[in-house]
């Protein structure tokens, strides 16, 4: 009898934990503006977005840049004579972990924004500043060119990323037999293809195309396909901080009206790259374009 009573118990407290786990965090506005400290986070391996520089480590990039920018309108709405920015090294699956936990307050990686995202990790997205689309990556003598030519091959997706949902919808739709790991960063990804231990790389275009630019040999891979979907790239925050939210949404139309997310856009995507040797040179698409003169957080990818 007594092994019952330990073991409801023991059932009660699992129950407990994980009810207090799963429980939102509140808005964070009180606590940011309290403290006059904001922690955001970044990935080092997403440029243009974000990246570290140099021996100091510190993260630059368009994200950071936009980031800053409505961080700077926060701190305006809040009253504050300062806001310190902290920033804290993020990857695909510890965004989310984070930002649940109250490690980071704001996430200002290259996060799309989804529905599924939005209801499932009870999150919200400010409008986006970035509209990316997933293609492959492969070695330029692979004779991979196509969808169709993955059967039999070894693909890679970094993990926590939207990457792995486009692969098996193309997967079931083309009947494709192939093998898929994911990597923890995409680093790790693109490496796993220039060393022959992966035949492809499903990621954002953009950032297939920053790996392959910063690479000692970028003639050896190439982007290959057609744009497999449409990545909506926003800054992710609990779905409890609708101040935040709605702050950093007003002052994304004064950026986008003023054209100073032009200005920025030029700055990362069509000039060398500070602390860098190269330049993208991938100019605005008109899917950019057109959401920065009709803003929109609403997405049902």
């Amino acid at each position: 009898m007594w092994l019952n009573h330990i073991f409801r118990g023991a059932v009660l407290l699992c129950i407990a934990s994980s009810s207090l786990a799963q429980t939102p965090l509140p808005d964070s506005w009180d606590k940011i503006k309290e403290s006059q400290r904001i922690t955001v986070g970044y990935r080092p391996d997403g440029l243009p977005f974000a990246y570290e520089m140099g021996e100091t480590k510190k993260p630059v990039g368009y994200a950071i840049d936009i980031c800053q920018a409505l961080i700077a309108k926060l701190q305006q709405s809040m009253g504050l004579a300062k806001l310190d920015i902290q920033y804290r090294a993020i990857n695909g699956q510890t965004r989310f972990t984070d930002l649940a936990s109250g490690a980071i307050d704001v996430d200002c990686s290259n996060t799309t924004n989804t529905k599924d995202r939005r209801e499932s990790k009870h999150v919200s997205f400010s409008l986006p500043y970035y509209i990316a689309g997933v293609r492959m990556l492969v070695k330029s003598d692979s004779g991979i060119n196509d969808v169709d030519d993955l059967s039999g091959k070894r693909v890679v997706t970094t993990k926590g990323t939207t990457s792995l949902q486009v692969l098996e919808r193309r997967v079931a739709v083309n009947g494709l037999k192939i093998q898929h790991t994911e990597c923890l960063t995409h680093d790790a990804c693109f490496k796993a293809v220039q060393a022959g231990t992966a035949d492809v790389w499903l990621m954002d275009d953009i950032l297939l195309a920053a790996h392959r630019a910063q690479s000692e040999k970028p003639e050896q891979v190439k982007l290959i396909g057609k744009l497999m979907s449409i990545e909506p790239l926003s800054l992710m925050m609990r779905d409890t901080d609708v101040r935040m939210k709605k702050v950093f949404d007003a002052e994304m139309r004064v950026l986008s009206q003023n054209f100073e997310i032009t200005r920025l856009y030029k700055k990362w995507f069509e000039s060398p790259l500070p602390g860098k040797n190269f330049a993208l040179n991938v100019p605005m698409s008109y899917l950019l374009t057109d959401m920065l003169r009709f803003p929109s957080d609403k997405f049902d990818n």
